[in-house]
């Protein structure tokens, strides 16, 4: 499942399932996010701990998938992006996240990476996606509506979006 991706301007993109040995790429990843996308990502101004890098880079796979995108020169690889889902306790159903690095947005990578995971959920049986974002993450909810989302204001909060994407053939 190691995909290579061609980015407008060249730049190779490597997409593939996260492991444990991607933790210090999560980690410089995260720690080099800018306030605003850490924010958007995690809904708050906090960072997260080294407990929940290896959280999300040593995974379930029964249960979840990650796709991280990398890029490098040379054998210097640096993480760019990831996009993962967990399953709902039904299976049927899979919370997902997505950010992309500062650098990276706006360039198409978002789309590629949410495609993917979109195709492996289907392929491992979930029928429907969601997730929650700001309502102000303007890249996100086009992105979501790009792939077919609906994008509903959640009715508890002013400030969040539910995002749902029913995948049932």
């Amino acid at each position: 499942m190691v995909e290579t991706w061609s980015a407008a301007d060249g730049t190779l993109v490597t997409i593939r399932p996260i492991s444990a040995a991607d933790l210090s790429l999560e980690r410089e990843f995260v720690d080099g996010l800018s306030s605003s996308t850490g924010y958007q990502r995690l809904m708050s101004a906090r960072r997260p701990s080294l407990d929940e890098l290896k959280r999300w880079t040593d995974i379930d796979p029964e249960r979840e998938c990650a796709l991280i995108a990398t890029t490098g020169i040379g054998a210097a690889v640096r993480q760019i992006a990831v996009a993962r889902y967990v399953r709902e306790s039904s299976g049927r159903e899979a919370e997902f996240a997505i950010v992309i690095g500062d650098d990276w947005q706006g360039r198409g990578l978002g789309t590629r990476l949410l495609s993917e995971l979109v195709t492996h959920a289907k392929r491992q049986g979930v029928r429907r996606l969601f997730s929650t974002t700001l309502s102000t993450n303007a890249a996100m909810l086009a992105l979501a509506r790009r792939l077919g989302f609906r994008c509903a204001a959640d009715p508890r909060s002013a400030t969040i979006t539910n995002l749902a994407l029913d995948m049932e053939e």
